[in-house]
């Protein structure tokens, strides 16, 4: 009787450990379907209609060229009604860099200051290539978008911004050594 007593209590213990074991089995089920990829922000295209200068367009450049006064910068209107801010490049990336300097930092901060007082301005970043012209397209590229970056950083929204290493007057790099930021809000068909 001893030996069936055991077999029993050992019975017991397998089916209590298979059913303990049965309960940890995960369900099988399909996994969840992937999400969709996220797309790049699309840059702003040229506008049809143009741009159009506004009084608060006019009041951002009013303050810019008051708070950059001193600084090297260029704050003007543009034929195309745009707001331009021209930023010494020497002052704003180190030779042979695309980090912004903490000159050009406290500077980037003023302008996106006004762009946040901006909601429907798109800008155009045109980063240079260094004193030399060495680093070329790709160098004047990255340095815009640390502009871009550092902006984005104080509340710009990125979706506003485009940047490049092209002249904004139509010629390759930017070899004047300077910053450009083009701001301009589209014209109201």
């Amino acid at each position: 009787m001893g030996c069936n007593r055991r077999m029993v209590v050992c019975s017991r213990a397998v089916v209590v450990l298979a059913l303990a074991l049965a309960g940890c089995a995960l369900p099988q089920s399909a996994p969840p379907p992937l999400p969709p990829p996220v797309a790049a922000a699309p840059l702003p295209a040229a506008p049809s209609s143009g741009w159009a200068w506004s009084t608060p367009l006019e009041s951002a450049g009013a303050r810019l060229r008051s708070a950059l006064a001193g600084s090297g910068a260029e704050v003007s209107q543009t034929p195309d009604q745009r707001l331009w801010i021209a930023l010494p490049g020497e002052a704003v990336f180190p030779a042979g860099r695309s980090a912004v300097t903490p000159a050009a930092g406290a500077w980037l901060d003023k302008v996106a200051a006004a762009l946040r007082g901006l909601p429907r301005a798109e800008l155009q970043i045109v980063g240079p290539t260094d004193a030399r012209g060495a680093g070329g397209q790709a160098l004047a590229l990255d340095r815009a978008a640390s502009a871009r970056d550092w902006m984005v950083v104080r509340g710009v929204a990125p979706r506003r911004m485009a940047v490049s290493g092209a002249d904004p007057r139509g010629r390759a790099p930017a070899v004047d050594g300077r910053l450009h930021i083009l701001v301009g809000e589209r014209a109201t068909p």
